[in-house]
Formats: C-alpha cells, sequence, structure tokens
C-alpha cells in the first residue's frame, strides 16, 4: 500500500471519529440543556404552587369540587402557573425541551386546565394571551376535551 493512500485512510478515520465525537458532544449538551430546564422550571413551578391561597391549588385535584372564591391574588397565581406552562409549551414547539420532559409536564397541565378552578380563571385570564395564539388554542383545545375521570 502506498503512503498516500495510507494518508488518505487515515484522513477519513480522524472524519469519522471527529463526525462520531461531534454527535456525542451535541448529544451530551442537549441532555444538559434538558436537566437544567427541567430543574429551572421545577423551581419556578414550587414557588407559583407556595403562592397559591391556602386550599386554592388543591382544588385543582378534585375535578367535581367547587373551585373556591374568586379573588385578585388567586387570578394573579393562576395568571403566573399559566405563563410558566407557556414558556414551557413554547419550548417544547420550538424543539428545546425533549419530548419525555414535555409528556410529564403535559399530564399535570391537562389535568389541571380541566379543573373547575382553571376553566373559570381561563375565562378571566384569556386577553393576557392574545400574543400568543398558539398556546390559547392548546388550552382551549385542552379545556373542551372531556375531563379524566376524579376519584380525589
Amino acid at each position: 500500500m502506498s503512503l498516500e493512500i495510507l494518508i488518505q485512510i487515515a484522513t477519513l478515520i480522524s472524519v469519522m471519529v471527529g463526525v462520531v465525537a461531534l454527535y456525542f458532544a451535541i448529544r451530551g449538551y442537549r441532555r444538559q440543556m434538558n436537566s437544567q430546564v427541567f430543574i429551572e422550571y421545577t423551581g419556578r413551578f414550587e414557588q407559583i404552587m407556595q403562592s397559591f391561597p391556602r386550599g386554592a391549588w388543591n382544588a385543582r385535584l378534585n375535578l367535581n369540587a367547587e373551585p373556591p372564591e374568586c379573588s385578585d391574588e388567586l387570578s394573579l397565581c393562576a395568571l403566573k402557573y399559566l405563563n410558566l406552562c407557556a414558556e414551557e409549551y413554547y419550548l417544547y414547539k420550538r424543539g428545546y425541551l425533549a419530548k419525555d420532559v414535555w409528556k410529564i409536564w403535559e399530564c399535570e397541565l391537562n389535568r389541571t386546565l380541566q379543573s373547575p378552578l382553571f376553566k373559570r380563571e381561563w375565562r378571566v385570564l384569556i386577553g393576557e394571551f392574545e400574543s400568543y395564539p398558539e398556546f390559547r388554542d392548546f388550552v382551549e383545545k385542552r379545556q373542551n376535551q372531556l375531563s379524566p375521570r376524579s376519584d380525589a
């Protein structure tokens, strides 16, 4: 085998190793970023939940219960939650969020949106999402689906 052929083979192997290394680096980076997004949004979710008036958040667990009385504080908390969900939805739809992470959040979001509390609050807050019609339509569609059975 000539030296020229050996150089070409070595170059080809180097390029292939580089491509494989790049693939794994990008994959690792994406996984790390999704982990960071998950941790950040989980923390924000906890903060929002702590800001809800006492007992109000639990109202979404019982889909057959009457929601608590209306209040500015409750509407503000619902708006914070919906804004968080809109951001998560945006990240998912633009491919910045892994599908398996979205699936976890989507189940919770669906259940919450179908609660009497959030159906009522959505009617008050829908105007806040005029600039994001894709999320507004997502919420409308989810709220119009049949609610899952609640045993809570």
